[in-house]
C-alpha cells in the first residue's frame, strides 16, 4: 500500500515538474526549464519526453554536445522518429554525415513518410557527392507533398550544382511565382544567369534583391558578394577582351559597363554608361 501511494506521489511530482518545464519554456526561461527536467529525470531516468525536450534546448542554445547526449538518451527510453530526426539533424549541423545519414535511416525505418527526413537525406548525399541519390531523396519528399516548397526548392538547388540551368531557372520561376519576394529564389536565379554570362539578367536579379533587403549595404556590395572567385577571374578576361576592341557598338558598351561592375569596378562602369548615354543622344540629335 505505502508502495502504491509512493509511486504515486512520484508519478504527481513527475507530472508536476514536467508542466512547470514547459510553462518555462513558453516564458523564454530555458534556463528554470532546463532544470525542471533534470529535476523529472532524476525522479524518472527513462523519462522520454524530459529527454527530448531539454535536448531540443540545448539545441536552441548552441550547445550541439549536450543535445546529443540528450537526444541519443531518449532513444535508450524509447526508439521515437523525433530523436532519430533530432539527432540527425545535430550530426548534419556539426558534418557528420555519416552520423546523419545513419540516424535518418533510423527515422525512414520506423516512418517510411517522414517528409523531413527524405529531405535531410537528399542533402547529406548532396554534401558526400550522391547527386544522384540526392534527387532520389529529394523526389521521394515530393511524392509526399508535391506542393513542399522545401523540397521543390532543394531540387532547384540540386539542378543549380549539378549545371542543369535551365531546369533550374524552370523550377525557380515555379516558385517565385508563388513567391516573388523570395530573396533566395531571386539570390538563386541571378547566380544562374550570371553562370550562363547573362549579365543584363544576373544584374536585374541582385538588383531586385538590394531593393528588397534593406541590410544591404548597398547594390555594388549586394552584387559582388554573389559572385563566385573563379566567375570573377572569368568576367574579368571577358571585360579585357571587349576594352581591347577598337569599335564598339552600343550592346557592347553596355555589357562592357557590366563587367566592369562585376569586376568590381562601379566608377569606370558608370562612366562607360554615361559614354553609352552620350553617344546615343547625339545619335538622336543627328537623325533629328
Amino acid at each position: 500500500m505505502a508502495e502504491t501511494q509512493d509511486r504515486g506521489r512520484s508519478r504527481r511530482a513527475l507530472g508536476l515538474l514536467f508542466e512547470q518545464a514547459l510553462e518555462a519554456e513558453k516564458r523564454g526561461d530555458l534556463r528554470t526549464a532546463l532544470e525542471k527536467y533534470k529535476m523529472a529525470l532524476q525522479i524518472d531516468q527513462n523519462f522520454f519526453d524530459a529527454w527530448l525536450n531539454a535536448g531540443a534546448i540545448y539545441t536552441r542554445l548552441g550547445r550541439s554536445d549536450k543535445a546529443i547526449v540528450c537526444y541519443q538518451r531518449a532513444l535508450v527510453s524509447k526508439n521515437d522518429v523525433r530523436a532519430h530526426y533530432n539527432l540527425a539533424v545535430e550530426f548534419y549541423k556539426r558534418e557528420d554525415f555519416a552520423g546523419a545519414e545513419k540516424a535518418l535511416r533510423s527515422v525512414l525505418k520506423l516512418d517510411s513518410r517522414y517528409l523531413n527526413a527524405h529531405l535531410l537525406l537528399g542533402y547529406v548525399f548532396g554534401k558526400t557527392g550522391r547527386n544522384d541519390k540526392s534527387e532520389i531523396s529529394i523526389r521521394n519528399a515530393l511524392k509526399i507533398d508535391p506542393q513542399n516548397v522545401q523540397a521543390q526548392t532543394a531540387l532547384a538547388l540540386l539542378y543549380f550544382h549539378t549545371g542543369r540551368h535551365d531546369l533550374a531557372q524552370r523550377q525557380i520561376q515555379l516558385l517565385l511565382n508563388k513567391n516573388p519576394e523570395d530573396k533566395v529564389l531571386l539570390g538563386l536565379s541571378a547566380k544562374i544567369s550570371l553562370a550562363g554570362d547573362d549579365l543584363r539578367a544576373a544584374s536585374a536579379g541582385f538588383k531586385k534583391i538590394a531593393a528588397r533587403d534593406p541590410q544591404l549595404k548597398s547594390f555594388y556590395e549586394a552584387l559582388r558578394s554573389e559572385v563566385p572567385q573563379e566567375k570573377k577571374q572569368h568576367i574579368r578576361s571577358k571585360r579585357e577582351k571587349v576594352e581591347k576592341q577598337e569599335k564598339k557598338s552600343a550592346r557592347d558598351m553596355l555589357d562592357l559597363s557590366l563587367l566592369q561592375f562585376f569586376d568590381g569596378d562601379p566608377q569606370q562602369a558608370f562612366s562607360t554608361l554615361e559614354q553609352l548615354t552620350a553617344a546615343l543622344e547625339s545619335k538622336k540629335l543627328r537623325k533629328h
